[in-house]
């Protein structure tokens, strides 16, 4: 499992379009990029060179500076944090975010794929910081996006299947950064919960979840809540294992002998993805499920 991951990592980097580019696939993958690293030892030192080159700065829209595409930039400069802890690295990051507590207003999260591009740098900041503020805010941000784009019966996401992929992944982060007795990390617990009790149906019979056929990105992002999950010990090992794992075996046969990732579907899209499409948004989401799934898998 981490040989595999090491060689997903090192394709993309190698063969990925766009590499230079400070957006939220990039920014996605290189979240998986340093999981990949904090797994298995091996650095392709290739995330430290592009947080320098985008100048720890988020790519705003000054017309539109809360917009969680552009604030998912911000997670993996928390990443390389860890190994760069110099203050600079984040300081853009959270005056955004402080800006936008500032402003007060919660309509900025449009589509669910917001709890993955701002929920996870909204908690861990305010954790790190120890700002309630910024905690409350993130929290009724997630409160208001869920009153209008979820379904409390079914327990899905409007759109499609990779939209509740981003959903959920977004909401495994977030609980993953708080402490485990916090009650906001009790309520995307219960959301989560929630979510992936109809998710493990609509898991097709080749492993895959998709909107209109296999998505890698959909596939990987929900493998990846799932694993989360039993590992913070808020889903069944029992009921939940044999999805994350079906999940990760059908992931393996989109991976061609080179070790590019296949049948990505372009985000949010009905549009049926085909075996030469790619994407590093589904790349990252793809090492993390990886990380997530090496202590439920002794001597991977």
């Amino acid at each position: 499992m981490t040989d595999t991951m090491i060689k997903a990592s090192a394709t993309w980097v190698t063969k990925g379009p766009d590499l230079a580019a400070n957006n939220w696939s990039n920014a996605n993958f290189h979240v998986g990029n340093l999981a990949q690293v904090r797994t298995t030892g091996i650095s392709n030192h290739k995330t430290w060179p592009w947080v320098q080159a985008n100048k720890y700065l988020l790519p705003v829209d000054p017309a539109n500076p809360f917009a969680p595409d552009a604030q998912s930039t911000g997670e993996p400069y928390l990443d390389v944090a860890y190994f760069h802890p110099e203050p600079e690295v984040l300081q853009p990051l959270r005056d955004n975010l402080r800006a936008q507590v500032k402003d007060g207003k919660t309509h900025y999260w449009k589509s669910p794929d917001a709890l993955n591009m701002a929920l996870p740098s909204f908690t861990r900041v305010a954790v790190a910081d120890h700002d309630q503020a910024m905690l409350d805010y993130s929290f009724k941000s997630y409160r208001s996006l869920k009153a209008r784009t979820f379904n409390e019966f079914t327990g899905l996401w409007s759109l499609n299947a990779q939209t509740n992929g981003w959903a959920v992944q977004g909401l495994a982060k977030a609980m993953l950064a708080l402490p485990a007795d916090h009650p906001y990390r009790a309520e995307y617990a219960k959301t989560l919960r929630k979510s992936v009790q109809t998710l493990k149906f609509l898991q097709r019979h080749d492993g895959f979840w998709g909107a209109t056929g296999k998505d890698s990105a959909a596939t990987a992002m929900i493998t990846y809540a799932i694993a989360a999950g039993i590992n913070a010990g808020v889903l069944d090992r029992e009921t939940y294992l044999p999805h994350v794992q079906k999940g990760w075996q059908a992931l393996l046969t989109a991976l061609d002998a080179d070790g590019t990732l296949g049948w990505v579907a372009a985000r949010n899209s009905w549009k049926p993805a085909s075996a030469g499409d790619t994407g590093g948004f589904a790349v990252g989401s793809f090492l993390i499920a990886g990380q997530q799934l090496v202590p439920l898998t002794p001597g991977c």
